[in-house]
């Protein structure tokens, strides 16, 4: 490890329970949205009626107020994993990271607007859902934003916090090859697979437990050697 990189561990896990519960909200409420949403489609065109409207009506209630949720869990988590890295981030990576992170919210509140509309359309006008069209169009643009755009957005993401991390040694070698490859998967093959989609939730999940280990670990450390660890809790 560089000695830029030695300097950077007090920072490195100075705010990383807020990061870490953000990041498992997000996962948490994404994968949930997810799930919800996807079983809630699985009926065909022909199926619609206000029997399945008033069915899955509930659920669709229930995701409109997860997804808002998901989108700022996410924000603050990308806020604090860029803040983690302190002056030794390279502008350049950090702007792209940055960037991608606010436009995946945008998409995920994107697709679960869309969602909410198909709902509001048989709430204002049920017979226009009920003819099929507007279903069709709502599903079909549902998993083309976050089949393709929200997954290559989040190649985008994962490729350029996977950079930052090489360039500062701040996450062992097996997180960053993992983000690399899930990155680069998305990049090339977003929207091919349906179970993909789920795939970003859970390395979220992955970093955000990897930073609350170890701010655990770290923590411990500290208190062995008699110094507070008020820097790590904050």
């Amino acid at each position: 490890m560089s000695e830029d990189s030695q300097h950077l561990v007090p920072r490195e896990v100075r705010s990383p329970r807020s990061a870490a519960i953000a990041g498992i909200l997000f996962s948490l409420l994404t994968t949930t949205s997810m799930i919800l949403l996807y079983k809630s489609l699985e009926a065909s065109p022909a199926e619609i009626g206000s029997e399945w409207l008033k069915t899955w009506s509930p659920v669709a209630a229930v995701v409109l107020i997860l997804v808002p949720f998901a989108g700022i869990a996410f924000l603050w988590f990308t806020g604090v994993m860029r803040d983690l890295l302190g002056d030794l981030e390279d502008q350049f990576f950090a702007t792209v990271f940055l960037g991608s992170g606010i436009i995946l919210v945008v998409m995920l509140f994107t697709w679960g607007a869309a969602f909410g509309a198909m709902f509001g359309t048989y709430a204002e006008a049920a017979d226009l859902l009920v003819d099929n069209d507007i279903f069709v169009y709502g599903s079909v643009f549902m998993n083309q934003i976050i089949g393709n755009y929200f997954l290559r957005m989040a190649a985008v993401y994962m490729l350029s916090i996977g950079s930052l991390w090489t360039r500062t040694d701040v996450v062992p070698r097996w997180l960053i090859i993992v983000t690399y490859v899930v990155g680069l998967g998305f990049l090339l093959f977003a929207g091919s697979l349906r179970p993909a989609r789920f795939i970003f939730p859970v390395w979220v999940l992955l970093v955000s437990v990897y930073i609350l280990v170890l701010n655990y670990r770290r923590t411990h450390v500290l208190e062995a050697e008699g110094e507070p660890p008020q820097d790590l809790n904050s």
